[in-house]
């Protein structure tokens, strides 16, 4: 197997040619930090599908808590059809730690939603992974068609969106306009409610009345995502001399997506009767700026995060127990502990008779 550590398929090769060796042993799956699992139904399902012998899998599925040390998943079966799949199945697992970092996000950010927007951050080849693993950690959608399939391919029931508001390149060619964007956006997609970026021309404001008056109870939303380079429009002028003052929140006010500028557009738009039009937010919001952004009691109805909450927690599989002479014997490398399994839930059976 190409992608398994090479020490593994030599390992097998070893078992098979010796069949002394090609025991029933007890794999013990766990990880060194607490979190939410995400990747154990795919893990459990490319065990099962590249194995043919004798199999027994507990633990937990997609979603489930566990703690540092606890055993997420307990494999039974041939040595020589699971050593080499160790590397894979681990791997899958470890955006456990990408579920989790969302997870954080969206307890902090207490009832508003939050969208994964970070499928331009990281390769394709993982953009299902994370966006699946977002929401096992509670996201309410993703910016990827990917993403949002592959969402549906493992949870068909779910309550999980594709978004896809206006882009920043969008209005560029647009002779540079928000409102013009957002005039062939409502003419090719008549059917998604439209939501307009407000930051490109650098005068908020005025794009939140102008797309107020173009397109009035049709306006679904805007999207704050003014830049850390400039301060929004309506907002304090002092720059980073303000930002400054405010270390203790740096969050407060300056150049970027501040909760001054989230208030000054809010409290705008009410003020021109767009009190309907919601107000979504993103640019560089890590669990402390959503915290912030919450503790202060800014009245926005969704965040938009990319990268800063894409972390990856490793797993360790171990065999902890060999099947001889019809009996379990403790069979694991010295010093070597682990916790309980987190349920014994059996996740997958095939022939066992040990």
């Amino acid at each position: 197997m190409k992608i398994a550590d090479e020490y593994f398929n030599r390992s097998r090769t070893i078992a098979l040619n010796n069949p002394g060796l090609n025991k029933i042993v007890r794999y013990n799956v766990f990880c060194r930090k607490t979190g939410i699992l995400s990747g154990s139904d795919k893990a459990v399902s490319f065990i099962k599908d590249n194995t043919y012998g004798p199999l027994l899998i507990r633990g937990g599925n997609d979603g489930y808590h566990f703690r540092e040390g606890e055993v997420v998943l307990q494999i039974e079966g041939l040595f020589s059809e699971l050593v080499n799949l160790e590397t894979t199945y681990l791997g899958m697992l470890s955006f456990s730690g990408v579920a989790t970092g969302m997870r954080n996000i969206v307890d902090v950010a207490n009832g508003v939603p939050i969208i994964d927007m970070s499928p331009r951050h990281f390769p394709w080849q993982i953009i299902e992974d994370v966006a699946y693993a977002a929401f096992i950690g509670g996201a309410v959608g993703t910016s990827s068609q990917a993403g949002y399939d592959y969402v549906k391919k493992w949870r068909p029931e779910a309550h999980f969106d594709l978004y896809g508001s206006i882009p920043h390149a969008l209005n560029a060619v647009c002779g540079g306009s928000s409102v013009e964007a957002a005039r062939y956006y409502s003419t090719e997609f008549p059917d998604i409610r439209l939501t307009v970026l407000i930051d490109f021309e650098g005068k908020e404001l005025d794009v939140c009345k102008a797309a107020f008056e173009e397109f009035g109870e049709d306006l679904y939303a805007v999207r704050l995502d003014t830049h850390g380079g400039r301060i929004c429009q309506g907002c304090s002028d002092l720059g980073y001399a303000v930002l400054a003052m405010n270390r203790d929140n740096p969050y407060n006010c300056g150049t970027g997506v501040t909760i001054e500028a989230a208030k000054t557009v809010r409290k705008f738009l009410d003020e021109i009767g767009a009190k309907h039009v919601k107000l979504i937010v993103s640019s560089g919001f890590n669990m402390d700026k959503v915290e912030a952004f919450i503790d202060a009691e800014i009245p926005i109805d969704a965040i938009g995060t990319g990268s800063s909450w894409v972390k990856f927690f490793m797993f360790t599989s171990d065999i902890a127990a060999v099947y001889e002479d019809g009996k379990w014997v403790p069979r694991c490398k010295a010093g070597r502990k682990h916790g309980p399994l987190v349920t014994d839930r059996i996740l997958f059976q095939r022939g066992v008779e040990f």
